[in-house]
């Protein structure tokens, strides 16, 4: 096979080359452009070639490369303009995660429930209520006399436009509507 064969040879396979993501055209970059690539190869056998034929040779081979550039940089154009299948490129953000990791509980939490359970053991019940209580399970059921500081409204939180509706100041109110339904 002559060296105008292989000229020939490698510029139909570098036709009929479709890389179609970015892996397959760093390889196509690799064979036709690199630094060890099969075009590179060709200049080597320049000294093989007829005195009166070398120009010829070296257009050929010239016009082989930058018919392997302008390839490569119209595959780049159009692999990065249609997106590849990099995983970064391919990223939704707007999507929801995939893995919600919910993250770890407080400390102050797992001693807690620690307790409760140790307690629970032993005999007791823990009962859970409402954060929002009436005057009467949180100051009058406790026997809180009506002049009493805790009643001010500086030291408790009464919610808007009520006099009877707050916040629950202390656990005993808990205790009052357990003892009350059980």
């Amino acid at each position: 096979m002559s060296v105008f064969e292989k000229i020939d040879k490698i510029a139909k396979a570098l036709e009929a080359a479709q890389p179609g993501d970015a892996d397959e055209l760093e390889k196509f970059r690799i064979e036709y452009l690199g630094s060890k690539n099969i075009i590179k190869g060709l200049f080597g056998e320049m000294r093989n070639v007829e005195n009166d034929k070398k120009k010829e040779f070296g257009q050929a081979l010239n016009a082989l490369k930058q018919q392997a550039e302008s390839k490569f940089k119209a595959l780049q154009t159009n692999i990065s303009a249609n997106g590849s299948s990099d995983k970064s490129d391919d990223a939704d953000l707007s999507l929801p995660v995939e893995n919600d990791f919910g993250g770890s509980r407080h400390p102050v939490s797992i001693v807690m429930n620690r307790i409760i359970d140790i307690f629970e053991r032993i005999g007791f019940v823990v009962e859970e209520e409402r954060e929002i209580e009436d005057d009467w399970h949180n100051f009058t059921a406790m026997n809180t006399p009506e002049d009493h500081p805790a009643r001010d409204m500086q030291d408790t939180f009464y919610l808007k436009d009520s006099t009877t509706n707050l916040l629950r100041t202390h656990t005993s109110s808990v205790q009052a509507r357990v003892m009350t339904s059980q």
